[in-house]
């Protein structure tokens, strides 16, 4: 399938965070509903980061005629326009917007649950991994081969898996994992860069490839929405989930 997902983060204005909750998990659901955009498989804040306070959601996709299609009429609709200026009272919600066009990476075959679909509580963490620009199709299997399998025996659930197809930083893997809790997360993550034989990978990369197949990694930890906890593979939103005020 010419699947795609979009990751959208928003950095939002000091003090209008609440507001922009109650605007994606309340006032925004029937006009996307209206033109096409389906309900966001997550929503989410910063937990801890640079760019706090954020917020992100991401969408899914069948082809990307049905993307431009659906946000061109959303964003066209004098409703939209109408409801954006008495929410943001006289001061904008949101500083910045950044989003990635996505396409789901070979690899996440191998990490998905095999049981039905559930909503995935917690700590997430979305990674943004630099990938060796001459060889990241052998970045990623290194990802799969050493790197998700270690986080996995450590605690972490895999959300999802992608490469970046549009958006600066290519190549570029974007991941997303689940974890129980912060002290799991921080346990797991000194256990992985110490580890002796991964150490040994990453120094047989270098002479293999002239450099690491990993390059640097921005890290974003969220904390779920309760009106749009993620659910394993990032399955669709149940009809029976209704948009909801977040308090």
């Amino acid at each position: 399938m010419d699947e795609y997902y979009e990751l959208r983060l928003y950095r939002c204005t000091p003090g209008r965070l609440h507001d922009l909750h109650h605007r994606m998990g309340y006032e925004i659901a029937p006009l996307f509903a209206r033109h096409g955009v389906s309900r966001p498989l997550a929503y989410w804040e910063g937990y801890a980061g640079f760019s706090a306070p954020l917020y992100c959601y991401m969408l899914r996709w069948t082809d990307l005629d049905e993307r431009f299609r659906a946000f061109g009429a959303f964003y066209a609709d004098p409703d939209w326009a109408l409801q954006r200026d008495a929410s943001n009272v006289g001061e904008h919600m949101v500083e910045r917007v950044d989003l990635a066009l996505l396409r789901p990476a070979p690899i996440w075959q191998e990490f998905k649950d095999p049981g039905p679909p559930r909503a995935v509580g917690g700590l997430h963490e979305l990674r943004l991994q630099r990938l060796n620009t001459r060889n990241s199709t052998a970045s990623l299997r290194a990802l799969a081969d050493v790197d998700l399998p270690d986080l996995k025996a450590r605690g972490a659930q895999i959300l999802g898996v992608f490469s970046l197809w549009f958006g600066s930083g290519t190549p570029l893997a974007v991941i997303l994992l689940a974890w129980p809790d912060f002290e799991t997360r921080e346990s797991a993550i000194k256990g992985h860069e110490r580890d002796t034989k991964i150490l040994q990978v990453r120094r047989e990369e270098r002479c293999k490839y002239g450099g690491p197949l990993a390059g640097a990694c921005e890290t974003h930890l969220l904390l779920p929405a309760r009106y749009g906890i993620a659910r394993t593979n990032l399955s669709a939103q149940p009809e029976s989930v209704q948009a909801l005020h977040a308090d």
